[in-house]
C-alpha cells in the first residue's frame, strides 16, 4: 500500500522546502535570511528529454535517468562536475558495452531475418 503520496509537480518553493529538510539542522539553522532568499529565486527549468526508469533486476531495482538539453550551467560548475564525476569509470564502460551489444543483437537478428525472407 502506498503512503501519503502526492503526484503534483513541485514548485520552486516546493523544491527548496524538500532540499531545506534534508539538510542537518543545525546548519539549516546558520543560513541567514538573504541566503534562504536566495535558494528560492533559482530557476528549476524542466529539460528538453528527461526519461527516468526504474526497473527490477533480481532481487534490487535499478534506475536509469536520461537527461538532455541546452546546457545552462556556469563553466565552473561544468569543471567540477567533471572531476566528481567522470565518464570513463567501470560501471560506466560495463553499461556502454550493454548497450552497444544489445545494439548490434538486434541489428543482427534484424538483418537475419531480412536475408531469409529475401533469398529465394
Amino acid at each position: 500500500m502506498m503512503a501519503d503520496v502526492t503526484f503534483e509537480r513541485p514548485t520552486g518553493d516546493r523544491r527548496v522546502g524538500r532540499l531545506m529538510e534534508s539538510v542537518p539542522s543545525e546548519l539549516r539553522d546558520s543560513f541567514s535570511d538573504a541566503q534562504r532568499e536566495a535558494l528560492g529565486t533559482g530557476t528549476w527549468r524542466r529539460q528538453s528529454v528527461d526519461i527516468r526508469l526504474s526497473f527490477p533486476f533480481f532481487s534490487d531495482r535499478y534506475f536509469m535517468t536520461i537527461v538532455a538539453g541546452r546546457e545552462r550551467r556556469p563553466g565552473l560548475r561544468r569543471k567540477a562536475e567533471r572531476v566528481f564525476h567522470p565518464l570513463g569509470t567501470v560501471g560506466n564502460a560495463l553499461f556502454m558495452g550493454a548497450v552497444t551489444t544489445v545494439i548490434c543483437s538486434v541489428v543482427l537478428i534484424i538483418a537475419l531475418i531480412y536475408s531469409s525472407i529475401l533469398v529465394p
